[in-house]
């Protein structure tokens, strides 16, 4: 008797656990680095934002800088613009860490994520795939290169995606009308 009540118990934890919450949810912990010249240090920095647009299919974009600072995204075929991002991130401290960090909670795939340095005038965006069940969180480092003149990538999918960093735009200044000046 004694045996049955025994193999029962053991019979419902092990059912318990079969019944557990699977999901793809994640916070994407991002650690934004800046380098300002060719083999110069690698610098964290907090002057970074980040957001996400769970776009249904990896057929948008961001269209220029000003369109990542204002948080714009297009169709491929730029007929259609998302204008409110779904997620927007907030600031993470790592416990025992004094790097600054973005917390960015996902939870449909794909999203296009786009981080956006004003410091430098740069942004990136990545197609995120939560295909990886029971990951609270994920970290990734970028690292951007101010000093680089042409779009880049940096990761990796193996490793959870692929950043597209386009490099520092110039900013415009107004032109001035000098024959003003003249009379």
């Amino acid at each position: 008797m004694r045996y049955r009540a025994v193999v029962a118990i053991l019979a419902a934890i092990v059912c318990a656990g079969c019944f557990k919450k699977v999901t793809t949810d994640t916070n994407l912990i991002i650690k934004t680095l800046i380098q300002e010249q060719s083999g110069g240090e690698n610098i964290a920095t907090a002057d970074v934002f980040a957001y996400a647009c769970y776009t249904g299919t990896d057929k948008w974009m961001v269209a220029s800088y000003d369109d990542a600072l204002n948080r714009i995204v297009t169709d491929s075929l730029g007929v259609e613009k998302i204008t409110i991002p779904d997620v927007e991130g907030v600031p993470f401290v790592r416990e025992g860490d004094d790097n600054p960090y973005l917390s960015l909670p996902l939870n449909t795939s794909p999203a296009l994520v786009v981080l956006v340095c004003p410091q430098v005038r740069m942004y990136a965006t990545m197609f995120k795939y939560l295909n990886i069940e029971n990951l609270p969180e994920s970290y990734m480092t970028i690292l951007l290169h101010a000093w680089k003149k042409s779009t880049y990538t940096e990761g990796s999918d193996k490793k959870g995606g692929v950043w597209h960093i386009v490099p520092p735009t110039p900013e415009v200044t107004p032109e001035t009308d000098n024959n003003s000046n003249n009379n």
